[in-house]
């Protein structure tokens, strides 16, 4: 009796698996490119225009800068695209070429970016001020 409880147990868990991929659940998310993340940020933040992108090497996330001064952060949530605005005094830090920019928005969560080590410096230095 044991081993058909188990069976049926792996093929409820087959079936499960394979519903989410007929769903597309599992479909994998577009890297993003400058234009994308600058359309993204413009779509999801009211009153956002996008001048300038720094996208991560792998296309996982960006820092968006404004016309106004503000910058916006997005990063991969599930298979669309999250944004917020980057608020003054956000605790950034560089590794090596590596920017890590964490919002006070603790639910949100910090965001590593590799965008090579002169625009890591730059940026780490003007989102920190």
């Amino acid at each position: 009796m044991e081993l058909v409880d188990t069976l049926i147990s792996i093929g409820g868990v087959a079936l499960t698996i394979a519903v989410a991929w007929w769903l597309g659940r599992g479909r994998a998310r577009t890297a993003l490119d400058a234009h994308q993340a600058m359309a993204v940020a413009e779509e999801a933040l009211v009153g956002f225009e996008a001048e300038r992108a720094f996208v991560d090497a792998g296309g996982r996330g960006a820092l968006v800068a404004g016309r106004d001064g503000r910058a916006a952060l997005l990063k991969a949530h599930g298979d669309h695209w999250t944004a917020r605005v980057v608020p003054p005094g956000t605790h950034a830090t560089r590794d090596g070429a590596d920017l890590i920019v964490a919002l006070p928005e603790v639910m949100f969560g910090a965001v590593r970016l590799s965008v090579g080590d002169g625009a890591a410096q730059d940026l780490a230095a003007k989102i920190g001020s």
